[in-house]
């Protein structure tokens, strides 16, 4: 990766909705090389995906909760796969520590989120679980 796709990078994690032409204009480049290094960048995997980041308003509306998990395998693709099918959980990270997985869970009310919960914890690799529902966010990006 070279410094043009850096900045590439940098003005979609601000606005992934940005047309090419935007960002071309934006880069001082041409339509397509911009097509271009997004094509390669997702063919790379720099790009996993384009995603929508709620605003203020929206995040008021939802619960949204960390949920640690201590897993009974070694192997945790089994487990990785029945989180990954939880439409409530919007990240997954893998840990070093007490705890195999962090997962973040957003939903629409303390009752939605027990039922996610519940659902975590009869997952047949799950052995314990340790939730912590977000009050706030200090810094942003």
């Amino acid at each position: 990766m070279d410094d043009l796709d850096h900045k590439l990078l940098h003005l979609l994690t601000k606005d992934a909705r940005a047309s090419v032409t935007d960002l071309a204009a934006a880069l001082n480049v041409s339509r397509g090389t911009v097509q271009n290094r997004i094509d390669k960048l997702r063919h790379a995997k720099v790009i996993h995906r384009f995603t929508v980041e709620l605003g203020q308003s929206a995040e008021d509306h939802q619960v949204s909760a960390f949920t640690l998990i201590r897993l009974r395998a070694d192997d945790t693709r089994v487990a990785l796969a029945a989180l990954r099918r939880i439409a409530a959980i919007t990240d997954i990270h893998t840990l070093s520590g007490n705890f195999d997985i962090v997962a973040e869970l957003r939903t629409a009310s303390l009752k939605r989120l027990d039922q996610v919960l519940d659902e975590i914890r009869a997952l047949p690799d799950v052995a314990e679980t340790q939730s912590h529902i977000r009050l706030s966010t200090l810094a942003g990006r």
